[in-house]
């Protein structure tokens, strides 16, 4: 009962945020194939960019696109409900074995402030007393007199377990402010003074302090020597369509990744996912 609930919770954040057809005019199309895509937002700007591209070149076939967050990309592809899942976090072993991962590169994951807080940088035990909620004002590191809101992605996040992976016990503020995508943490943050979250960087994202994190500065021209970072994925059951695989592998080699802010790793000692 308990491993039912959690799949008709993430399913019902699908219906909450809708399945996107790639294409506008199913209605004249002969449709062959239908390919489904579900999961991680911070990946849906590239697949619904490359998408119709694909198709193009694929007649006969419409692919769909739904959020919802990596585990509901996870579960939904090992239960059979979706073809590709799209993923920032690493599958347990469990479901793991019944998947093929198409790795499209990492994703650094930013943290913001509201620009009125006062802090453009914190040591990296500041930012877990952050997250933790054991900072209430931003007085108390160099700041201004602004009660801390702490502004995060929901558990089936990728950005969240990387968040959740250097995190002692008991983990991230209560009163955390919980949000679905990168783009309401971003706009959250953004119009909340004392606010402090965190996002998946990709161009464009402005209005808000990036926080750099000991001798770390968030530099968008060096994204690769940031320690913090997902790596986003696009997994497909490993009985697959040849078809299936075929669009899985495009998206992860997509050219138009880096307007994405998705880059090639560098080696460097990781805070995000091994």
């Amino acid at each position: 009962m308990k491993r039912i609930g959690i799949i008709g919770m993430l399913w019902g954040l699908l219906i909450a945020t809708g399945f996107y057809p790639a294409r506008g005019t199913l209605g004249v199309l002969r449709v062959a194939h239908h390919v489904s895509i579900v999961g991680a937002t911070s990946l849906m700007p590239l697949t619904k960019r490359f998408v119709p591209e694909w198709e193009q070149k694929h007649p006969g076939v419409v692919v769909s696109i739904a959020a919802g967050g990596s585990w509901a990309g996870i579960l939904a592809v090992t239960e059979g409900h979706a073809d590709i899942g799209m993923a920032d976090l690493i599958p347990p072993s469990r479901l793991a074995v019944r998947l093929v991962g198409y790795p499209a590169g990492r994703l650094a994951v930013a943290f913001i402030a509201n620009n009125k807080d006062g802090v453009k940088e914190v040591s990296e035990s500041q930012l877990m007393q952050l997250l933790l909620g054991r900072i209430p004002n931003w007085r108390s590191i160099g700041g201004r007199d602004e009660p801390v809101i702490v502004v995060s992605r929901p558990l089936s996040s990728g950005a969240r377990a990387m968040i959740d992976s250097f995190l002692p016990p008991p983990g991230l503020s209560a009163d955390a402010i919980i949000q679905l995508s990168n783009g309401a943490v971003l706009k959250t943050v953004r119009d909340t003074p004392g606010a402090i979250g965190y996002v998946e960087w990709r161009p464009g994202m402005g209005g808000v302090t990036m926080l750099g994190i000991g001798h770390h500065a968030f530099d968008t021209t060096h994204l690769a020597t940031w320690p913090y970072f997902t790596k986003p994925t696009f997994y497909v059951h490993k009985r697959a369509s040849d078809l299936v695989k075929n669009l899985a592998q495009a998206l992860s080699q997509a050219p138009a990744k880096t307007d994405f802010g998705i880059y090639r790793g560098h080696v460097i000692t990781p805070k995000g996912l091994p």
